[in-house]
């Protein structure tokens, strides 16, 4: 049976899935491409971001060793829709577009995951879940703040998505933030729905984490007022993993670290889509990109099982856990008020 107008087959989709793993009508991921590049302002190159992922993924061993599973197969599949044509929409167009794109697929039960260029093109697909899930959390892996109301003049430029985010009356946790200007602090200190884990903190040693991971990761979990949007800047991740960014930063998350997050988010809040942006692939060099698309099915992995594990428990053991999740988040309420 031919794969529907509109999806890729094994020659060029996510993973090289063959039929009828990636068919739409049978997988819980979709994965969409929309590669929008606009504002970047050092490094060019992240629309061609999406399609190296994707050509990357190809060599992905399908087998995680972890979950002792095939995770595309546990899922029912994970089908590929053909990228956006964006043409010359830019700004608010592209992110309308993008939104548009995304909207469609959007179901309770089903991950997206939402390939951009710039981070900018994450906005619109935070937005179509969040007509959704108007409870979600968004949850940023990043360098960068991107909280300036405007960056050379432009409110959608990369360096102001979250900003927009914010704006939208999204409650935000931000991880890995290690470059950052006055602008965005004096935000961050007088906003009540900004919670921010500074790389600093995290990370170096003699932060306030002392370079463990098991006590931040609870605390960003506790930090989650809701379902959990995880949108993905890959320079979040430290660049000696992958070098291949628009805007690198030294000092960023680990592998493991990175793993163990994500985990702990699927199993917490829940995560309910994701994005990922801002890969600027360098010419014969496939190591950064295969590191992210490897890094995406592993997460699509352990969204999985979260959820199995989840529908495996106790009536009595799922209201627990419900109970104590709003309990935290009525806490993370109250200390954000003082």
């Amino acid at each position: 049976m031919a794969i529907p107008a509109g999806w890729l087959g094994p020659e060029e989709n996510f993973l090289a899935l063959d039929e009828p793993w990636c068919r739409p009508d049978q997988a819980g991921v979709y994965v969409l491409s929309a590669p929008y590049e606009h504002t970047s302002s050092y490094i060019m190159g992240s629309d061609h971001g999406p399609p190296a992922i994707l050509e990357a993924s190809r060599q992905v061993e399908l087998y995680d060793e972890v979950l002792d599973c095939e995770p595309y197969r546990a899922w029912g599949g994970i089908a590929t829709a053909s990228p956006l044509e964006l043409g010359s929409r830019v700004d608010k167009a592209a992110v309308d577009a993008i939104e548009a794109y995304v909207a469609p697929h959007v179901k309770p039960g089903r991950l997206l995951v939402t390939l951009t260029g710039e981070h900018t093109g994450a906005l619109g697909a935070i937005r179509a879940h969040a007509k959704v899930w108007p409870e979600l959390c968004v949850v940023q892996i990043d360098a960068h703040g991107d909280l300036r109301q405007a960056y050379q003049g432009n409110p959608y430029s990369h360096a102001s998505v979250m900003a927009r985010v914010v704006q939208d009356g999204l409650p935000l946790v931000q991880v890995g933030i290690r470059s950052i200007c006055p602008e965005e602090m004096d935000l961050i200190r007088s906003s009540k729905s900004i919670t921010t884990f500074f790389a600093s903190h995290i990370c170096d040693p003699s932060g306030r984490y002392r370079g463990r991971s098991a006590p931040w990761i609870r605390d960003v979990v506790k930090a989650c007022r809701g379902p959990v949007y995880l949108t993905f800047d890959c320079d979040g991740l430290d660049p000696s993993i992958v070098p291949a960014l628009g805007t690198p930063e030294p000092g960023g998350l680990a592998w493991y670290e990175t793993l163990a997050l994500a985990k702990a988010l699927a199993e917490g809040p829940g995560i309910i889509g994701m994005d990922v942006s801002e890969i600027a692939p360098i010419p014969g060099f496939a190591a950064p990109q295969f590191s992210i698309a490897r890094l995406i099915y592993r997460i699509i992995g352990r969204v999985h099982a979260a959820r199995q594990r989840a529908d495996r428990a106790p009536v009595s053991h799922r209201r627990a856990a419900r109970t104590e999740f709003r309990r935290n988040t009525r806490s993370n309420r109250a200390r954000r008020r003082k």
